[in-house]
């Protein structure tokens, strides 16, 4: 009677099991690629920074579906909406590519005012985000969904005023932003980093709306203010450029010069020609790296584009490196019978976002990717001067972070 008691509860038991592992693969879907959106800048006078980021994402693109996609197993599918260079259009792009298209994951551009737009968007739908703005007051929002992928603004302001005193010795240094969230935030970062280290507040501190072609007003009162550097952050390469021609067009050109990431770009090169040399940037990316992956990385993007990266193509690059080694270590992906299936949507970009907390030591072009607390994940950046023959690099400068736990 034991005997067959035991039998039949193991025979109820292996039952129960059964139709759990039963129910379990059911909510496995079929699938045969793996879609990404991103929020990008395809028309408008931002266009030519939205083709450079395309450039970067595709790049490791097509290396990572060369080889099979996920896992070797399933293709990776982007899918582009444009967001107009505003506010409003990232917010219709990123709904499209939730509602129409069901994207898994998403990028969510690399302006910081469009990426605080974004933000509400991203928690209440619980998607992950890979963003490239780096003002620091997206770290304070907390979304435990969006993860930066470019050194965040509090430690690009500090290496900035650090130079603009130590190495270029200035104490007479003025202000030029960019009003929006990313301007801002820059300005405010570089400002506190030369009040509280170095007894230091710009003599003049002069801002413009995003799309100023203009900037005669802004020149004459930093001339005035008695300065004898300005530091820049400028969102769009575009504004730089134009920036840069009417520095050297109203004689100031013999005012040292200290800019954001943007001030280096191919695009701001091109727009402003000669009339950029001499400037100094705080860079994502350094053409004169001597790492030997970011070495390759610039071969490979060459041989491919014909022209060598700059910051605006390598944070999509690691962007997607890092989604990529997220995504399969997130175990979302399974093949069965020669079919790939991936678990239901809501546990899977839940598992991804837990992977991505996770990156550690990822070899990536802007060295190497750590997710911290405030979920950044790159802590360097490069200081550099634009030159005839391309760009004079000065220093790297590294900040200490707390892991992701």
């Amino acid at each position: 009677m034991h005997r067959r008691l035991i039998a039949t509860l193991t025979a109820a038991l292996m039952l129960i099991v059964g139709l759990m592992g039963t129910v379990s693969a059911e909510k496995w879907v079929p699938v045969d690629e793996f879609t990404i959106g991103n929020v990008l800048h395809m028309t408008g006078d931002v266009a030519l920074t939205g083709e450079k980021q395309r450039k970067g994402l595709e790049l490791i693109l097509d290396e990572v579906n060369a080889a099979g996609g996920i896992n070797g197993v399933l293709p990776i599918k982007v899918i582009y909406e444009d967001d107009l260079g505003t506010n409003p259009g990232a917010i219709s792009a990123l709904n499209k590519l939730l509602y129409d298209h069901e994207v898994i994951v998403t990028f969510a551009t690399v302006r910081s005012t469009m990426v605080h737009a974004l933000s509400p968007i991203i928690q209440e739908e619980e998607i992950p985000a890979i963003f490239g703005g780096s003002a620091w007051s997206l770290s304070e929002l907390r979304n435990p969904w969006m993860f930066r992928v470019r050194c965040d603004d509090r430690t690009v302001g500090a290496a900035m005023a650090k130079f603009l005193v130590e190495n270029l010795g200035h104490e007479k240094i003025a202000a030029l932003h960019d009003s929006d969230a990313f301007g801002t935030g820059g300005y405010q970062e570089t400002s506190r980093a030369l009040k509280e280290f170095y007894g230091i507040e710009p003599v003049t501190v002069q801002k413009y709306a995003s799309g100023t072609k203009d900037y005669t007003a802004q020149w004459m009162a930093i001339r005035d203010s008695g300065a004898t550097a300005v530091f820049g952050w400028g969102t769009r390469s575009e504004d730089d450029g134009i920036i840069l021609r009417q520095r050297k067009e109203l004689g100031l050109d013999n005012l040292d010069f200290v800019g954001s990431n943007s001030y280096s770009t191919g695009t701001t090169r091109d727009i402003a020609g000669e009339m950029a040399y001499g400037v100094y940037s705080l860079a994502d990316f350094s053409w004169n790296t001597t790492d030997p992956y970011q070495q390759e990385y610039m071969k490979r993007f060459e041989e491919k584009w014909g022209e060598l990266p700059d910051g605006d193509c390598t944070w999509t690059s690691v962007g997607l490196l890092v989604l990529v080694d997220a995504i399969e270590r997130a175990d979302v992906v399974n093949v069965e019978n020669g079919k790939t299936y991936m678990r239901p949507l809501k546990e899977t970009r839940e598992r991804i976002r837990d992977a991505l907390r996770e990156v550690r030591d990822l070899q990536t072009p802007l060295g190497k990717a750590n997710c911290d607390v405030w979920q950044n994940m790159i802590h360097s950046i490069n200081v550099i001067q634009v030159v005839p023959e391309g760009e004079r690099y000065i220093s790297t400068v590294t900040v200490d972070f707390e892991p992701h736990k």
